[in-house]
């Protein structure tokens, strides 16, 4: 199913073809459909995927790289020249992909309008980098890391500081020059310290994080990362992972460390299980958010025999990869996936679907970078 649902994408995005303009770029499903290419080259020893893993990356740099064709500005939004962008494609972010231009700095805020246009989100960009960095190691290509390390350093002009208080914005315009959206997001910083740090590592601090580690550890400190959102909470569950790879190479402060990072997700679990409605019609659900939720479980499930040195009460945690079961097994059953609730959002349906599911048979789908 998730072969199926993969090619189904490939297809309808445009991944196979040249012609940009038949191109359907969104750089948060994006993410993990490279994830899931890689996983699909392994599990059936097929190159094919490898290469879709290869031109998607690549597709994704070319288009969300630029300005949008309907902009009034063209090339590169790093305003570098053609040759010199080529090189270097995330030194000034990456765009979300939305269907309409992002709102100008003089227009008022509109937080309907909001979610339909264009700009750039703190959390894409951490999405992205984690690509890329599983990428390098899968493709063998550091090239890769250069371009996670590159946009990892971009969410600096994220940061804003205003006496003793400070904030990642959420959402940024294009060109990183002003704040679209001013709130923070409940995960930005944990998201942006980790992949910092694995970036750092894998450089050799050949790039200099290290004014921006202490700004985003700052954010971090006294932190609850606790939530019953079920995407939320998937996104958790994996950091608890990446948090005790970077552990064995290097001191965490305690607000990132795995222990803390898992003990927040239980309680959140919690909730979710007690208030979830796994037996409602897909006319009322969100298979990407669900998705999100299983897909966590699964990972963590796979990394048990290296979590069991850092992490306490994993016992806990087996007892709700029923979750998991219930719905990988309710968004497999295609007439649960025809209604509009799941039409609407196809892509990134399909992707979170397949991301679950192939997390509960390849054991390394989230493999965190090999540090030196």
């Amino acid at each position: 199913l998730a072969k199926k649902l993969m090619d189904d994408f490939a297809d309808k995005t445009g991944i196979n073809n040249k012609d940009t303009s038949s191109q359907d770029r969104y750089l948060w499903t994006d993410a993990f459909a490279v994830q899931n290419f890689l996983a699909l080259s392994s599990f059936f020893d097929d190159d094919k995927y490898k290469y879709l893993a290869r031109n998607l990356i690549g597709q994704v740099h070319e288009t969300l790289g630029r300005f949008a064709p309907e902009d009034s500005r063209s090339g590169w939004i790093s305003g570098l020249p053609e040759e010199e962008g080529q090189k270097h494609p995330t030194i000034n972010g990456l765009r979300i992909g939305k269907d309409q231009l992002e709102r100008k700095k003089t227009d008022p805020f509109d937080p309907r309008k909001e979610w339909d246009r264009d700009g750039q989100y703190f959390h894409y960009h951490t999405r992205w980098i984690h690509a890329l960095l599983h990428a390098a190691q899968k493709l063998n290509d550091r090239k890769l890391i250069t371009y996670a390390s590159e946009l990892s350093l971009a969410g600096r002009h994220f940061l804003e500081s205003s006496g003793n208080q400070s904030r990642l914005y959420w959402k940024m315009s294009v060109d990183l020059s002003y704040p679209l959206v001013s709130s923070m997001g409940a995960h930005d910083p944990l998201d942006g310290y980790l992949t910092a740090l694995e970036c750092k590592l894998l450089t050799s601090n050949e790039e200099d994080f290290t004014e921006y580690l202490s700004d985003l550890e700052s954010l971090c400190g006294g932190k609850s990362w606790q939530t019953d959102d079920p995407l939320g909470l998937g996104g958790l569950l994996l950091n608890v992972v990446r948090s005790a790879e970077l552990k064995q190479h290097t001191k965490l402060p305690e607000s990132v460390h795995p222990q803390k990072l898992y003990s927040d997700a239980l309680t959140g679990l919690k909730e979710f299980s007690k208030r979830a409605d796994l037996a409602s019609s897909s006319r009322f659900r969100l298979a990407f958010r669900e998705c999100g939720l299983s897909l966590g479980l699964r990972v963590v499930d796979n990394y048990q025999d290296k979590l069991a040195d850092t992490v306490s009460d994993l016992k806990e945690l087996e007892k709700k990869q029923n979750l998991a079961d219930d719905i990988e097994q309710f968004w497999s059953q295609s007439e649960n996936r025809k209604f509009s609730n799941y039409r609407d959002h196809l892509n990134i349906n399909h992707v979170s679907l397949a991301s679950s599911l192939l997390a509960g048979v390849e054991s390394n789908f989230f493999s965190t970078p090999e540090f030196e």
